[in-house]
């Protein structure tokens, strides 16, 4: 099966809100072995939306479609798909009595705006909305099927999971797609692909790679008849992959770097304190985003001046003078400070230039040290970032916990 999603949205086209409901929908197709071959946006117009669907009919088997199914003159989504199969609008009298019922115990007014939520095209299933008061649309004719789901994230996850996911198992035959991430540091995309050879052209498991912040990640996709048995064709694909680039390895697995950091440090006992200055507290607030991490979080420290890198972590004057704070030394003076009064084990620190002024003619906006202090030492890298001032703090956040997990791997 052969599927293609579809987002509705203005907003979407103006740049105003991020596509977040085709990113939930695309793993899901893959979890099902369904294949994805394209993604489309297309603003609230009735004739546009009815093209789309069209077009994306002669391509796919199955169309997925989020948003546009409210009750404003803007929502024509229903519209749109009617006029894509040449069927008239009609209330259909299952979800009309469902909608009605829902408003009545809700204690909201019923009104023709409301309930020309339930107005589908002739033909069409209604998808029952868990969440809100929009239902969805299934829409089937000659093998073909649309699928119409709410926009907003909450409402179009519910429905897409107990409405239309049973509905898709009972029609798939063709296998299950598994996939797989494998995260590697200190190594570069070009190299990485370069020391995997003729394994980058496996057409089952297939790989592809990804960069990120101080990383690269390897995703390995396998089709099988069974989930048992495309794991054991990735579990035999990770193997291969070890054996040509396993020292660079990072991580197995697609959770945030700050969760993985979180996980080492309850595995080993232990606890994290952070110094920053260009990330200005971003590493800390990553790592108390997860939850429970008051278990190996210390806390950290931002010294954003000299003065305040002085007074709160004791870097000497002599290094700020000879060096400056924007340097090796500054960093692992940091690092080791802040793990030493904080009293946790590991310590990591930030000092860079994040633009769009400073810098200096060896160290230019970008530059960013990251100094990681464990019982075992103090290591120091030096990065050269690119980006406007936000993704350099934001990358030099990841990079640090990055360096952090590659020195607890150690333990």
């Amino acid at each position: 099966m052969i599927a293609e999603i579809w987002s509705v949205g203005t907003e979407l086209l103006l740049g105003q809100i991020v596509d977040t409901n085709a990113v939930y929908l695309s793993q899901w197709l893959a979890r099902l072995g369904i294949d994805l071959y394209r993604r489309g946006t297309v603003g609230d117009n009735r004739a546009r939306i009815a093209q789309a669907v069209c077009e994306a009919l002669g391509r796919a088997d199955l169309v997925l479609m989020t948003g546009g199914l409210g009750p404003t003159p803007d929502d024509v989504t229903a519209a749109g798909i009617a006029d894509a199969f040449g069927a008239p609008l009609v209330r259909h009298p299952d979800a009309e009595a469902w909608l009605v019922d829902l408003l009545q115990r809700r204690g909201i007014p019923l009104s023709p705006t409301l309930l020309k939520q339930a107005d589908l095209p002739k033909g069409a299933d209604w998808l029952k909305n868990p969440v809100g008061t929009a239902p969805g649309i299934w829409m089937e004719r000659a093998g073909k099927i649309v699928v119409a789901l709410p926009g907003v994230p909450a409402e179009m996850e519910a429905m897409f999971e107990q409405e239309v996911v049973p509905r898709l198992q009972r029609r798939l035959t063709g296998g299950v797609l598994r996939w797989r991430v494998l995260r590697f540091a200190g190594i570069g995309e070009s190299a990485l692909t370069d020391r995997l050879g003729d394994l980058m052209d496996s057409p089952n498991p297939t790989l592809g790679t990804l960069v990120k912040p101080g990383e690269v990640w390897l995703r390995l996709a396998a089709k099988a008849p069974s989930e048992a048995e495309a794991d054991a064709l990735l579990a035999d694909m990770e193997a291969k992959v070890r054996g040509q680039a396993g020292q660079w390895l990072l991580a197995v697995g697609d959770e945030p770097i700050e969760e993985l950091v979180g996980q080492r440090l309850r595995a080993l006992g232990w606890s994290i304190a952070t110094a920053e200055s260009v990330t200005g507290g971003l590493i800390c607030a990553l790592l108390t985003n997860v939850p429970g991490s008051s278990e190996y979080v210390r806390g950290g420290i931002v010294a954003y001046t000299d003065g305040a890198k002085m007074s709160l972590l004791g870097v000497p004057w002599e290094t700020l003078n000879k060096h400056g704070a924007v340097s090796a030394e500054c960093a692992q003076w940091m690092a080791g400070s802040v793990r030493a009064r904080l009293k946790a084990q590991v310590g990591v620190a930030t000092t860079g230039y994040a633009g769009p002024t400073g810098g200096e003619p060896d160290k230019p906006i970008g530059t960013v040290f990251i100094a990681v202090s464990t019982p075992d030492g103090t290591d120091v890298q030096r990065y050269q970032l690119r980006g406007t001032r936000r993704q350099i703090r934001e990358r030099a956040a990841h990079i640090a916990l990055v360096q952090v997990l590659k020195a607890l791997s150690k333990f």
